[in-house]
């Protein structure tokens, strides 16, 4: 069944990472797909930046994805930024794309993906208006060595047949690409959804820590 799916984005790839075999599964049923990233770039305003936006605007049109980007050149600062402007920002978002399902990032150690979540969650408050029917939290792979949890259910999603598709979507961001040991590569990507494959009885999955779901 077609749906209305928000992806909130602290940078141009935690998406990928943490929920493109989701995406690109409900790609394929029809689902309306929005990105709200964060930021992309970094004060020093390097070339990298256009690199950077370049990436995520081939992402988005694999995933036949609309998206936005609240702030550019940020990218380790948003700590500095003022919480009530990514709140309100959100809070615009769910009340123009009015979606059926939201997707925010897990909170982790890292300020800018601390920020994000913090913001999201209290544009996610019992609010006039429009209010989603399902959140959950996606996962970043950096969070496995970090004693950080949150309230919620588990609940995974088998992406045996989207996996490939992921690793592609991770692909197109060139920049981020990392070797091994670090996760940030295809082999990572793999191994992780292997680990949560086997923890729910299937190849390859995606684990969320779901916040809410009203049916």
């Amino acid at each position: 069944m077609s749906k209305r799916i928000l992806v909130i984005s602290p940078h141009a790839d935690d998406e990928v990472l943490g929920c493109g075999g989701y995406l690109a599964s409900q790609r394929d049923q029809g689902s309306e797909i929005h990105i709200a990233y964060a930021t992309i770039g970094n004060s020093e305003k390097s070339p990298k930046e256009q690199e950077r936006i370049q990436e995520a605007l081939q992402v988005c049109k694999r995933l036949h994805a609309s998206h936005q980007i609240l702030l550019e050149n940020r990218d380790g600062e948003l700590d500095m930024v003022p919480m009530r402007f990514f709140v309100s920002c959100y809070d615009a978002i769910f009340d123009s794309f009015r979606p059926d399902e939201v997707f925010v990032n897990y909170p982790s150690w890292h300020q800018d993906h601390k920020k994000v979540y913090d913001s999201a969650m209290a544009a996610l408050r019992f609010r006039q208006g429009f209010m989603p029917r399902f959140v959950a939290l996606y996962e970043y792979p950096f969070i496995l060595n970090q004693n950080i949890h949150v309230s919620g259910g588990l609940w995974y999603h088998d992406i045996t047949d989207s996996l490939d598709e992921k690793i592609d979507l991770f692909k197109l961001y060139r920049s981020q690409i990392k070797s091994s040991p670090s996760p940030l590569n295809p082999d990572g990507i793999r191994q992780l959804a292997m680990v949560r494959g086997t923890e729910s009885g299937v190849r390859y999955a995606e684990l969320f820590y779901l916040q809410k779901m009203i049916q």
